[in-house]
């Protein structure tokens, strides 16, 4: 998700410190720091990087720099562990880093100021990371993943890598999505508070309590419109709570693995790679064509527009029309809605086999288009409540996938 979650890319994959270097030696020599985790392997990371870009529904980061910056750390020798949620002791204390920004381009005024600056922080969501950790006194033992976007997928494992403690198998969402509210540790009715946020300007602010708890997205977004993006850390939960029932995504790294697995595979046998990620992933085939034109501006910090689709093959002739939010909400075939939020909906390239991240398609580029079911949780009163279509201003009730494909 772009607009909620989006990171610093070229500046995060520099980040060489010392200190990081030396823990990075310790880590590979050690091994995983929990001896519940598992180590993932080049093959698992580039298989999920892989995963997420179909999980991301056009947001969530892109998927060069996400592959670019764990190559950076594996080329540093830091190690990723990977840890069931179901292993967390009660006491166990863990939260959830990302960054807050907008898919747009940053305005020249912001982009000048940072260009300017001499010492930028590299890496915000590190820093708001320990900021929180300062501020609770404490030390978490894990990293829940944001979203299962390229990027902010990889920013989370990156983070867990540096400070030497596992990634869970679970996110906050199970996909990417534009707000915060769509955080399952607040549906599930726990706070998001305290939460610390550090800008690349070096500015550290700590939200100790909320009105309302989707102030939040409000106090943190006026953040980014001076600073173009705020690194964030929020929901320190404890072990027991996140064993909790409709809490987190859990096991959604390992169907980004499982995804990515099936994409290679199906490359490396000759066979249809689009449809084995469709599979892996228990989705649905919705539509085929090529991108014939599209409309976007930066609205409010988020990436907003619609993508139309011309039908090839066994659509042709009808016309697809994606429209999103940073990530695609709704999907509608010649005025028939085949798909919504908070389903997935994702936009994947014929050549590459990999999903596409808004804004990055191009007229006459060969798509096919892919709806997965969303987790349960989300289908939830309390779920829906944040994600249904009618909560992006919508006049379209939500109907599970597999329901309106029935019809």
């Amino acid at each position: 998700m772009l607009g909620r979650r989006q990171f610093l890319g070229g500046a995060a994959i520099s980040l060489g410190a010392l200190g990081v270097a030396h823990r990075a030696q310790a880590q590979a020599a050690t091994g995983p720091a929990n001896s519940a985790s598992r180590r993932l392997s080049a093959q698992d990371l580039e298989d999920s990087l892989t995963g997420c870009s179909y999980l991301g529904c056009g947001g969530g980061g892109s998927l060069p720099e996400a592959r670019a910056l764990i190559r950076s750390d594996l080329a540093m020798g830091l190690g990723f562990d990977l840890l069931e949620v179901s292993a967390l002791t009660d006491a166990d204390r863990v939260a959830c880093p990302y960054a807050l920004a907008s898919l747009a381009p940053l305005s020249q005024d912001i982009q000048a100021k940072l260009d300017a600056m001499e010492n930028p922080v590299e890496f915000p969501v590190l820093e708001a990371f320990r900021l929180l950790e300062r501020h609770l006194e404490t030390r978490f033992s894990g990293v829940i993943l944001g979203e299962m976007g390229p990027l902010s997928m990889a920013e989370g494992l990156s983070i867990a890598a540096r400070l030497g403690v596992p990634a869970l198998d679970a996110d906050t969402v199970g996909r990417a999505t534009p707000e915060i509210n769509q955080h399952s540790v607040r549906v599930a009715g726990h706070s998001l508070t305290p939460a610390a946020g550090s800008t690349p300007f070096g500015d550290e602010v700590v939200l100790t309590g909320l009105k309302e708890p989707s102030r939040q997205e409000d106090v943190l977004r006026a953040l980014t419109l001076v600073s173009g993006l705020v690194g964030v850390a929020d929901a320190p939960i404890s072990g027991a709570v996140a064993k909790s029932d409709n809490v987190l995504v859990k096991g959604s790294f390992s169907l980004a693995i499982a995804i990515g697995r099936a994409v290679r595979e199906a490359k490396a046998q000759g066979s249809d790679p689009i449809e084995a990620a469709r599979v892996a992933g228990g989705g649905y085939h919705l539509f085929t064509g090529r991108v014939a034109r599209f409309d976007w501006a930066d609205r409010n910090g988020f990436l907003a527009g619609d993508l139309v689709v011309s039908g090839t093959g066994a659509f042709a002739g009808q016309t697809l029309l994606l429209d999103y939010k940073n990530e695609h909400l709704v999907a509608d075939i010649d005025g028939r809605i085949v798909a919504t939020c908070p389903d997935l909906i994702t936009m994947v390239d014929r050549q590459t086999a990999e999903g596409v991240n808004n804004p990055d398609f191009h007229e006459g580029q060969a798509v096919e288009v892919l709806g997965l079911k969303c987790d349960p949780l989300w289908r939830r009163p309390e779920g829906l409540a944040v994600f249904e279509p009618r909560y992006f201003g919508y006049d379209i009730d939500y109907i599970p996938i597999e329901d309106r494909l029935r019809g």
